[in-house]
């Protein structure tokens, strides 16, 4: 079977759920290891690359503009950059764009920091459409910056900006607005959408609640209550048909949330997993995660603790076939194949120096990574049938 390289066009993958189908990776990297195609100096920002055929695209800060930048995938060559003025930085949070791009149709969907949204042709950066989210929102710019990834829905763009509505969709092709609603402001994470029994709906955290809108329209059809007021960041983990695992720092823990038929309600919570900003994932029956940065382990139908070991700060991954993908911290790639018993590192890899926060892609074999001073392409070796032909 000839080898097919997947896009991987959005924050957290094809399906926005940080896992990645059809191909294993080989864990024997001492004598097959990940190969370094290229390596490049970025721009400060906590963006993550996405790919799309030939083209990898990422967002960084040059001096007082925030810049999307288009990279040609297996040569690292830059092939045009679009500019914006705006810049965001703070001593702890660093300088830069927080928001990953959207790459939909031949366009690229991309949020600055400070609130401006362009929508560019992916083949040269030429701009369709921008507007200033904290304009329409009349919202201010948030003490970390606008980090709310682009999520496609219906043809429409949709992104949280807070103020007195905090969801707003645009329509992809013209950047009109289509409906703007939810209540309760804000706050870091992404929106995502979840086909639950209950129906469709559009998920996003506001200040201190878990909230679902309609995804048509933009009205409010349920909201749960999460959260102490603090940032509330990670990515949902859907671990069942009806049940989405909730995960948060700074003392809240995590929270099973499920789907009755009537309505949401919290199945089990735990104290043993509290991810500030790195995404958990599920694996097997177990949920899996960074702890205030020491990875661990809940049991995915009832919440027990499982295991906690390895600190990795805070890190991002991707789950691959039975394998977790994480880039730590330190900037250490670390292969796990986590189990109930264990993290079971298979291997590691060092390959960025300095604080390493952003999201990882993988494009087929090809992982981008970054952080806010450079960023590489290597090659992974896989096995069985969606190997590479040489």
């Amino acid at each position: 079977m000839p080898f097919v390289r997947a896009d991987y066009p959005q924050f957290l993958g094809p399906q926005r759920d940080g896992r990645l189908r059809g191909i294993e990776l080989a864990t024997g990297w001492a004598t097959n290891g990940p190969v370094e195609l290229w390596r490049r100096p970025v721009g400060a920002a906590w963006s993550g690359f996405v790919v799309s055929g030939d083209m990898a695209v990422t967002m960084e800060q040059d001096g007082e503009e925030e810049v999307v930048s288009a990279w040609r995938l297996e040569s690292g060559e830059r092939a045009w950059s679009a500019r914006t003025p705006g810049r965001h930085q703070t001593t702890i949070g660093g300088e830069g764009p927080r928001s990953t791009p959207l790459v939909v149709g031949g366009r690229v969907y991309a949020l600055g920091a400070t609130g401006t949204l362009s929508c560019l042709a992916l083949m040269d950066g030429k701009v369709a459409w921008r507007v200033s989210l904290t304009e329409l929102a009349k919202s201010g710019v948030p003490e970390w910056g606008l980090a709310s990834a682009p999520l496609w829905v219906d043809g429409k763009v949709v992104l949280l900006a807070g103020g007195e509505k905090a969801a707003w969709a645009f329509d992809g092709a013209s950047g009109k607005v289509a409906w703007s609603g939810g209540a309760g402001g804000a706050n870091y994470g992404s929106a995502h959408v979840l086909d639950w029994a209950g129906g469709r709906v559009l998920a996003y955290f506001a200040g201190r609640a878990w909230v679902a809108l309609d995804p048509s329209d933009g009205s409010e059809r349920w909201r749960h209550p999460f959260g102490a007021g603090m940032p509330l960041v990670a990515a949902p983990v859907l671990v069942a048909s009806n049940r989405v695992v909730l995960s948060a720092g700074y003392g809240v823990g995590a929270e099973a949330v499920e789907w009755t038929g009537q309505g949401v309600r919290t199945a089990w919570s735990s104290k043993k997993l509290k991810a500030k900003f790195a995404n958990p994932v599920a694996l097997d029956g177990i949920v899996c995660g960074l702890d205030d940065g020491i990875l661990a382990a809940l049991d995915a139908a009832t919440g027990a603790g499982l295991w906690k070991e390895g600190r990795w700060g805070h890190g991002q991954g991707v789950v691959v076939g039975r394998h977790y993908l994480l880039m730590a911290e330190t900037g250490d790639l670390v292969l796990l194949e986590p189990t109930r018993s264990g993290p079971g590192e298979r291997a590691r890899r060092k390959v960025l120096e300095g604080k390493t926060w952003n999201p990882v892609a993988l494009a087929g074999d090809l992982l981008l990574v970054r952080n806010d001073r450079e960023a590489a392409c290597l090659r992974l070796p896989l096995t069985g049938p969606s190997s590479p032909k040489p």
